[in-house]
């Protein structure tokens, strides 16, 4: 199988988070890695899409530039190999028990997952999620109209953000969103990272 891993950032990669890239196990699929910046993070994702699609690659993962990846992150994101699945990410200024994940909601888009809903190895079915760790089908872009990620803004002056626009286009189109609790990230220069 033949993946591409992205990093899409305006600036660059902390090091941690290329160190915890160059551990990853491949588990001997074809990996190779593209580091796009310069742009903001929605238009380096739709950069990233389109190289999935032209490069032929089975899947694109995608790793935001402060978001530190276990090593057995590929292999738990294709355990079973669904169409998005996110890895589990710490939410921006959080501590342990609230909201540790990047914006996720359950499917009745009230109830945001805390810790304690990531006990065991299940996926959860999602509304929308935050992309700091994700593993896309690459055919998944093939149903979307472009732009997959843009910044949405609303009549009310909100903002609804690149990641999870793509996320409430892929469930328009059919496609689920999962997150699953085995891949669970750090994020750096937030207050709580996993253990």
């Amino acid at each position: 199988m033949r993946i591409l891993l992205a990093v899409p950032t305006f600036e660059h990669i902390q090091n941690e988070v290329f160190q915890s890239i160059y551990d990853l196990d491949k588990c001997g699929h074809e990996v190779d890695f593209k580091y796009i910046t310069g742009h903001d993070c929605a238009r380096a994702r739709n950069i990233i899409a389109d190289l999935a699609i032209g490069g032929g690659y089975d899947y694109v993962m995608m790793v935001d530039s402060d978001t530190v990846i276990p090593k057995d992150a590929l292999k738990n994101l294709l355990d079973p190999a669904d169409d998005i699945v996110l890895g589990c990410c710490p939410r921006k200024n959080t501590k342990k028990k609230e909201f540790p994940l990047s914006p996720v909601t359950c499917l009745d888009m009230k109830q945001s997952l805390t810790i304690d809903d990531l006990q065991g190895t299940d996926r959860i079915e999602l509304n929308v999620g935050g992309c700091a760790c994700v593993l896309i089908r690459t055919e998944v872009f093939y149903d979307l109209l472009y732009p997959y990620f843009k910044y949405d803004i609303r009549d009310d002056g909100s903002i609804l953000s690149e990641d999870y626009y793509f996320c409430q286009m892929a469930i328009s189109s059919g496609y689920k969103v999962w997150v699953d609790p085995r891949v669970k990230c750090g994020h750096l220069a937030r207050y709580y990272q996993y253990e």
